[in-house]
């Protein structure tokens, strides 16, 4: 714990030594047991794996008591067995629908992969799994009437995660089904143009949540399936919380359905997720020709359909008693009591949220612990040793206690160590300087460096201290300090005698950090949004970034709206899968500790500045303050551009550079509007209309350009 606090500045996602199978073993069995205890339940608010418990004041406390313990009688009620809901439950058996399962006389894919039929009927998808697919299905045993379609998405277990989807996590993405009746062809007769069959009314079990702020929908609704895509062609309906479970949609027609003699009827199951490789794994069509309307959720989940299937007579007790279990989830006349339940159990649940987590420790006997002579871990003649501090550091515990983890984190921050304060203002000062006053951030010990001004480190560690640990408050006297304030420009004769400025004579030099290497962009394109606190936040990423990422697999979806512009701070950042833009400027991976960054100068980087979706987009941002703000002649703009990205003016050489760039780059948008217009639609904030398009590509071009200058990214 002392290293960690000590010696990492970047300790979000520490990772053990490589394991034994033993020791893998050792942790999966500790964490089932304190699990099964209630210790232990996931990732707690603030984002920690590990066990914790809830510490509730007295009132918070007898909140949960009551409302336990109303809770508790109204699901008695819930589960109570009374003569009424058995005959209501008899009259709801004999209204289910029936279904009758089709099987396809053709099925192909259009991109190759190879569908087949299991056992059951059901539809499996296998081999090649390309980015986007559409299954053609051909049926011609179909009953008259038809008055609903159902397509099952089911589990198998050749699919990841067990599907009923193909990709990583076991996910599809259902974009558009469209039904349509072919007629017959007499011999010698064109063939005839296929009917479509108007579709209506789409549900669906389950619809998976978490939808991108863009997604019209704002879920992955079935309905997407038969709009015809005029909300885009991408949108669909998925079940990502509900992979490797079976699940169905159903999609009414809009009239009676009625094959003509000799007529087929055609499927279409378009995939065109963005997202590679979203297809339906495993699949079931069927049809209903009783009355509408139908509704997905009215329907009894799949385990239940072979209990349905036998006569009641004939049923065994543990199935009729799970059939009356499910029956009293959809009774009508327990409704109000599900609805008191479910508002109980919110509040519960709300209550539970406002009350404050802590990590918690198992309370066992400590082992003893003795040195080990050479290393040899089965010797045991070794002297016994116990908690301590480092002697050098402070003076000998005086308690006869064994000392604890709370004595240690008071010692940490105690007046006699003197450490911490001096890591921590060495690393500020790093932070605003460049270079730390020692510059081995990571060891202030033997194995470090000697501090450049031993004593303004010492003042600077005690004032922090002694202040309260007020971090403002030393960063703010750090920043106004005349130090701070100087010129990063110095002379030659300074920079021979001190070639990497420990003497801090000039102002540090340096390549912004990773996360302000964007920030400064939106700032200076007026699209950061400075807001503080609240959850991470999803920025553009390129598609299947994260296909290889497992435990559990999962997906990416950018955000939408002002999320977009946050700062990079509030980046989501998963663990060694970091965004792509921070990896290119030297963010560490956090799969091992990192006090001090390196910085690189790569091609890969500019490339980032200048293709990135965030860099396009508040290049476009950028560009529409030029032209609206920098006044009327073209260096009138280029000026008010250099003082906005760079803080000085533009010279008269850069002036003539960008300016004969913007003229080429007007004139081959001016011939070619297509290329405007791509470039002006990159990212999610709509250009601006009122802006000559050719003139506003152009501008964006220069401000690509300037934004992806040395000296835009460069501290001084």
């Amino acid at each position: 714990w002392l290293g960690i606090t000590l010696g990492c500045a970047e300790c979000h996602d520490h990772k053990f030594d490589p394991l034994t199978t033993r020791d893998f073993y050792r942790f999966e069995a500790f964490f089932a047991d304190i699990k099964e205890r209630g210790l232990y339940s996931g990732a707690n608010s603030d984002g920690n794996w590990g066990p914790f418990i809830k510490v509730p004041n007295e009132q918070q406390a007898a909140d949960l008591e009551s409302l336990d313990q109303q809770i508790a009688a109204t699901r008695k009620i819930l589960d109570a067995s009374t003569s009424e809901l058995t005959a209501a439950q008899i009259e709801w058996e004999k209204t289910l629908r029936t279904w009758t399962s089709l099987n396809p006389d053709t099925m192909i894919s259009m991109e190759g992969a190879k569908l087949s039929t299991r056992a059951d009927g059901a539809i499996l998808v296998g081999e090649k799994n390309p980015a986007t697919d559409s299954y053609e299905l051909t049926f011609k045993n179909v009953p008259a009437g038809v008055t609903a379609i159902r397509l099952e998405v089911l589990p198998d277990d050749s699919l990841p995660n067990k599907g009923p989807g193909r990709a990583g996590n076991g996910n599809f993405v259902l974009s558009e089904l469209i039904v349509k009746v072919k007629p017959a062809t007499a011999e010698g007769q064109a063939d005839s143009e296929a009917i479509p069959v108007p579709l209506q009314n789409a549900t669906a079990t389950y619809e998976q949540t978490g939808a991108a702020e863009a997604n019209p929908y704002k879920k992955w609704a079935v309905e997407a399936a038969i709009d015809g895509d005029v909300k885009g062609k991408t949108w669909g309906w998925a079940v990502m919380e509900k992979a490797g479970q079976p699940n169905f949609a159903v999609f009414e027609t809009a009239t009676d359905l009625t094959l003509p003699e000799g007529a087929t009827l055609q499927m279409t199951l378009a995939q065109n997720l963005d997202n590679p490789g979203h297809n339906i794994g495993c699949f079931r069509i069927s049809v209903a020709t009783s009355a509408r309307p139908f509704k997905a959720t009215d329907a009894p989940p799949a385990n239940l359909a072979a209990v349905l299937a036998t006569p009641a007579e004939q049923r065994s007790e543990a199935k009729t008693t799970e059939l009356a279990a499910y029956y009293r989830t959809i009774a009508p006349s327990l409704q109000p009591t599900r609805d008191q339940l479910a508002e109980l159990e919110k509040k519960r649940a709300e209550l539970d949220a406002s009350i404050t987590s802590t990590l918690v420790a198992e309370a066992v006997e400590p082992r003893m612990v003795r040195v080990l002579p050479r290393g040899n871990w089965m010797d045991e003649t070794g002297e016994e040793v116990t908690p301590a501090f480092p002697e050098i550091l402070a003076s000998p515990a005086t308690s006869d206690r064994r000392l604890n983890r709370l004595d240690l984190a008071k010692w940490i921050v105690g007046a006699d160590n003197p450490l911490t304060s001096r890591v921590i203002v060495n690393r500020l000062w790093k932070m605003y300087f460049g270079a730390g006053i020692s510059r081995k951030l990571d060891d202030l010990g033997a194995q470090g460096e000697w501090p450049s001004h031993p004593l303004l480190l010492d003042f600077l560690a005690d004032d922090f201290r002694s202040k309260g640990w007020d971090l403002k408050r030393t960063i703010k006297a750090m920043v106004m300090s005349r130090t701070y304030r100087q010129s990063s420009l110095t002379d030659q004769s300074l920079r021979e005698k001190d070639p990497y400025n420990r003497w801090v004579a000039r102002q540090g030099r340096f390549r912004l950090d990773a996360e302000l290497v964007r920030d400064n962009a939106l700032a200076v394109s007026g699209l950061l949004i400075d807001s503080v606190g609240g959850k991470s936040v999803f920025p553009y990423q390129p598609a299947g970034y994260w296909a290889y990422l497992n435990f559990p697999t999962r997906e990416w979806q950018n955000d939408s709206g002002e999320k977009l512009y946050r700062r990079g701070l509030y980046t989501h950042w998963q663990r060694q899968y970091l965004h792509p833009s921070l990896l290119a400027f030297d963010a560490p991976t956090r799969e091992e500790c990192t006090a001090d960054r390196a910085r690189s100068n790569t091609p890969l980087q500019s490339l980032v500045l200048l293709n990135d979706p965030s860099y396009v987009e508040a290049a476009r941002a950028f560009a529409e303050l030029i032209l609206r703000d920098g006044g009327q002649t073209t260096a009138e703009r280029l000026d008010f551009a250099f003082r906005r990205a760079v803080s000085r003016p533009a010279t008269q050489e850069e002036i003539t550079v960008l300016d004969q760039l913007l003229k080429t780059h007007l004139a081959e948008y001016e011939s070619n509007p297509a290329a405007a217009a791509e470039v002006l639609t990159v990212g999610a904030k709509p250009a601006a209309e009122d802006l000559a398009k050719p003139e506003f590509a152009a501008w964006t071009s220069v401000a690509r350009t300037l934004l992806n200058l040395h000296e835009v990214i460069t501290r001084n």
